[in-house]
């Protein structure tokens, strides 16, 4: 195989990848805000009784932390899917005017809170171009027009300027506003580009915008560039007025497609959006815990039955987000490197206990029964901390996938070398390569009488982003990470996982670690 036809294949896996990354992001991430933004709006509503100023106060902060997730989401998956080059366009003769005008008349509110008078003047012309994604840039233009504008003579104006140039209709956008500095205008249209003097004027904002908008428009066969100086600042959209332009801009992209280095950039792509989702949502996540607490509490004040519930339904949305955000934090620690395990002799028995008695109070209420019977256990070579993670994730899934009235075993079995040499031979899903511990291994497994995995899933179980079918049917939330991370974990105390599952019957799940000394820990 050449390099260029493995660095294509190494591009196809990663564009799946990253598709399954961006679908389970949209569900992960937007459902819970949805519904968090749901329930926010009949408590402000008054739908369910009035609220005292305080509560309200603190409701609001829950709304405000609530609406910057859901631009921060939507940003991130626009900026994944453009890199993808998935832009969907579906264009089409327009006439430009009543697009401005539209976009103008939408823009009041702001443009009378920012005491900006805004002028649309020009040649009345048509563009080749898909509405939607043009109204988009039209919209993110305006709003950066409007708000660093500055005012002059009492007032702030910008000037919106439509005319035809050779084959192209431009339409420039004028203020006379604080300028970008000239040491940073060359990063003007990169990721998350946000000027120093801008950031004075508005403390929040990814500065995706500019980076989005020159995407759409370069996909669409045009142009999105600007000058600027101390007071003034132009940007100058050029858009195509036919299909040829177009179809130019289509081939271009089709081009980049093939580069050899696609599969890097997609994996850098990758980390990066992991990361700044896990930034962005961190804290606006951590403060509306914070403010739904305090009125879970009534400390801010008596709520009736239906208010209180309302509260609990966003909380626990709340809840949802952080997992995943808990989640994807790991995966960048693992991609980056920086996930680590700190190895000493330690007891199993208190970490299993202790993760038992926890999911037994969830299992009561749903009749499943959850049992470990304590024995005498050889001390083990693990992190305590990430061992409790394994379990947890593994004793987690059981529960959840497991119908009510069910049941979830643990179980313990220590296990030398030719003993899981012979199961790795025996059983296709034990792919063990650890049986050089000189002290042997111990066996965990966690057994349910849950739906199963289909022998077609079995395949993909351990990968980033997976959920089966019956998963998905079963409308159970999840990241479809969690395996992954726990495979990783196990693999990092040189031990093994593997399973045995049959569908609409139950699965086990087993992972080995090396016995230390032949010591015994406490019961």
């Amino acid at each position: 195989m050449t390099l260029n036809s493995r660095s294509l294949q190494q591009a196809k896996k990663m564009e799946h990848l990253k598709s399954d990354f961006i679908t389970v992001a949209s569900h992960m991430f937007r459902t819970p805000i949805s519904a968090i933004r749901w329930s926010l709006d009949m408590l402000l509503d008054g739908r369910c009784g009035k609220l005292n100023e305080r509560q309200r106060e603190t409701v609001l902060q829950a709304y405000q932390n609530n609406k910057l997730m859901v631009k921060v989401v939507n940003d991130l998956l626009k900026v994944a899917r453009i890199e993808e080059k998935r832009i969907s366009l579906y264009p089409k003769r327009t006439a430009l005017m009543p697009l401005l005008k539209a976009a103008v008349k939408d823009a009041e509110p702001f443009a009378r809170a920012s005491n900006c008078v805004i002028t649309v003047r020009g040649q009345l012309l048509t563009v080749y171009i898909d509405r939607l994604q043009l109204m988009q840039v039209i919209q993110a233009l305006l709003d950066n027009a409007i708000r660093y504008s500055r005012k002059s003579n009492g007032r702030n104006n910008v000037e919106i300027v439509v005319q035809l140039v050779g084959a192209m209709v431009t339409c420039q956008w004028i203020d006379h506003g604080i300028g970008i500095p000239a040491n940073e205008q060359h990063l003007v249209f990169t990721k998350f580009f946000r000027a120093r003097n801008a950031l004075h004027h508005q403390a929040e904002g990814l500065g995706l915008n500019l980076y989005i908008s020159k995407r759409i428009i370069e996909a669409s066969g045009g142009q999105l560039t600007f000058q600027s100086s101390r007071g003034k600042t132009v940007f100058t959209l050029s858009l195509p007025t036919n299909q040829t332009q177009l179809e130019a801009a289509a081939w271009q992209q089709e081009s980049e497609l093939t580069a050899p280095d696609k599969g890097e950039r997609a994996i850098r792509r990758e980390r990066e959006f992991v990361n700044i989702t896990i930034h962005e949502l961190k804290a606006p996540l951590g403060v509306a815990k914070w403010s739904l607490e305090m009125l879970q509490s009534q400390r801010t004040g008596k709520l009736n039955v239906d208010q209180l519930e309302l509260i609990d339904q966003v909380y626990r949305g709340n809840e949802r987000l952080l997992v995943l955000v808990r989640d994807l934090l790991n995966l960048a620690k693992l991609q980056e490197g920086k996930f680590s395990v700190q190895i000493k002799n330690c007891a199993l028995a208190p970490i299993i206990a202790d993760v038992v008695k926890g999911f037994q109070i969830e299992g009561q209420q749903r009749h499943i029964q959850v049992d470990w019977k304590a024995p005498r256990l050889p001390l083990v070579k693990a992190d305590p901390s990430r061992i409790a993670q394994v379990l947890t994730n593994l004793v987690s899934n059981a529960v959840k996938y497991t119908p009510d009235r069910g049941s979830v075993t643990i179980q313990t079995k220590q296990m030398d070398a030719k003993q899981l040499q012979h199961l790795a031979s025996t059983t296709p899903t034990a792919n063990i390569t650890h049986t050089n511990n000189p002290g042997g291994y111990l066996v965990l497994s966690v057994q349910d009488s849950g739906i199963g995995i289909s022998a077609e899933d079995q395949k993909r179980l351990f990968t980033r982003f997976f959920r089966s079918k019956n998963v998905l049917q079963s409308k159970k939330e999840g990241t479809g990470l969690g395996l992954y991370i726990t495979k990783t974990i196990v693999s990092l105390h040189q031990g093994d996982i593997w399973f045995a599952s049959k569908l609409k019957v139950g699965s086990t799940f087993y992972f080995s670690l090396p016995i230390a000394q032949r010591s015994y820990g406490k019961k």
